[in-house]
């Protein structure tokens, strides 16, 4: 195998494939094989990477990025770790900022940082985090203190300062933790508009969820059985806190970080965008962007609306905003409706690669006809992995044109298996970004994939999926 970093040999654009497949599952494999050995060279094992270090495990203790839990991000520690590979600063975008951690962490290193990112949650915590340096210590904890005092002794709250709940949060806090909940939210309406009460209202959302009944777990949001709620299955939270602790365990996080962010970064170097990627993105200037660094949604089902319900609740979203918050997310759950018609006018050229590409119908060929035979027990992921690469080729040819030659992008992503096919995202973007006009550098894989879900595992045996770090720079 050749050096992990080797640039030697340079790799063009695959031909055009036949899309004329007779598919058998776990049989027909020949497109995914050619480009498994086309890329075989680049793939190694990077023993930098680790688990904490691809996910947001490593932020547990890291200053600022520890108060709120977004699971579904990578560490700071990473972006610092991508950063050493790269030149003098200049213009870094993630256009799937989650909490903003790859521009804020850039900007602490003299970057100009652009983040584009759809989830308000996200948004919110990064607008916090950008307020922070700023923000004075002592006045910060007067203002702690007043908040906290008020939670604990206030005696009742109006009707519009209660939990906005949605149908998938009904029922997720006690009795008690609904009325201080109610007791936050009106202070914080009533209390003038300043940095620091913007970062008390970050850590009174980010105290849900250990004051409720429910546990993110990527798909869904999992539920203890005393919540009253009908359940499926038995799970019990080892501790449900009182509002007023979990609040006050927050807010002692952001106090004691405050004074390790002074000075670290100028708000103004950072530029957090809230919208989808899809629109955003073509309003940057062509050539403009030096490095990317970023993890979209991974082809795995996971819906964000329903892990993040309680805290989009908070926003004031209800079903219906969340219904048609979900429909503009990158496709990644069976429920996304295909976004072709509004891609169609501006991105035809991505499109047509995607429509050709022969990895992807040799996938989507050999689930239909597992669906056909009434083995797939859920025919919509068919449409969840065209849909899924149909927009990451927007993505990628959008990322393309913003990057300027020699720029280059580092991409953080899971294979994933429906039904014993191997989806392969690591070969299949990497070829579609080749098309685009980039190298594919090095595809780093951690020393440990990720085992194939326990459903699968019975039937086609254990299979372990690469998990990956892409790196590819521009032409």
């Amino acid at each position: 195998m050749t050096s992990l970093l080797d640039t030697s040999r340079e790799h063009h654009a695959s031909p055009e494939f036949s899309t004329n497949v007779t598919a058998n599952p776990g049989v027909m494999t020949r497109r995914r094989d050619q480009l498994l050995a086309r890329f075989a060279d680049r793939i190694a094992v990077n023993p930098d990477l680790s688990r904490s270090l691809v996910s947001w495990q490593s932020n547990k203790h890291t200053p600022g990025f520890r108060w709120f839990k977004f699971k579904e991000g990578f560490s700071a520690g990473l972006v610092r770790y991508l950063l050493g590979f790269l030149d003098e600063p200049g213009h870094l975008l993630d256009p799937f900022a989650g909490t903003g951690i790859a521009p804020i962490t850039a900007a602490r290193a003299g970057w100009q940082g652009i983040g584009v990112e759809i989830l308000p949650v996200g948004v919110n915590i990064s607008n916090a985090l950008l307020a922070a340096p700023a923000i004075d210590h002592s006045a910060f904890g007067r203002q702690a203190t007043a908040f906290l005092k008020y939670v604990a002794t206030a005696p009742g709250a109006p009707a519009v300062d209660w939990f906005p709940h949605i149908r998938i949060t009904e029922k997720a806090f006690p009795p008690d933790g609904e009325a201080k909940i109610a007791a936050a939210r009106n202070w914080l309406r009533r209390t003038e508009a300043a940095p620091e009460t913007e970062l008390l209202s970050l850590a009174a959302m980010a105290a849900l969820e250990d004051a409720s009944w429910t546990s993110k777990d990527g798909q869904y949001l999992r539920w203890d059985h005393r919540s009253g709620r009908k359940l499926k299955a038995r799970m019990e939270k080892r501790q449900v806190l009182p509002y007023e602790v979990s609040l006050r365990n927050r807010i002692d996080n952001i106090a004691a970080d405050l004074p390790a962010l002074a000075g670290r970064y100028e708000a103004e170097d950072v530029r957090i965008i809230e919208g989808s990627c899809y629109d955003v993105l073509p309003e940057l200037s062509t050539d403009s962007v030096d490095a990317v660094i970023t993890s979209p949604p991974y082809a795995n089902r996971y819906d964000y609306t329903r892990t993040y319900a309680l805290e989009l609740a908070w926003l004031r979203y209800d079903n219906q905003g969340i219904s048609a918050l979900r429909q503009r997310l990158l496709s990644a759950t069976v429920e996304n409706r295909s976004k072709r018609e509004q891609l169609a006018a501006d991105h035809g050229a991505a499109l047509a690669r995607f429509d050709r590409h022969g990895a992807i119908v040799e996938i989507t060929d050999a689930l239909e006809c597992a669906n056909q035979r009434g083995e797939l027990p859920n025919p919509h992921v068919i449409r969840l992995v065209r849909n899924y690469f149909m927009e990451m080729s927007v993505v990628i040819a959008e990322l393309s044109r913003v990057c300027r030659s020699g720029a280059s992008v580092f991409m953080v992503n899971d294979n994933v298996q429906y039904h014993g096919e191997e989806v392969p995202v690591d070969l299949i973007l990497s070829d579609l970004a080749e098309q685009c006009g980039f190298h594919t550098k090095a595809i780093w894989t951690l020393a440990r994939g990720k085992g194939n879900a326990s459903q699968q595992m019975g039937r086609f045996g254990r299979k372990e999926l690469r998990k990956c770090v892409y790196w590819w720079v521009r032409r």
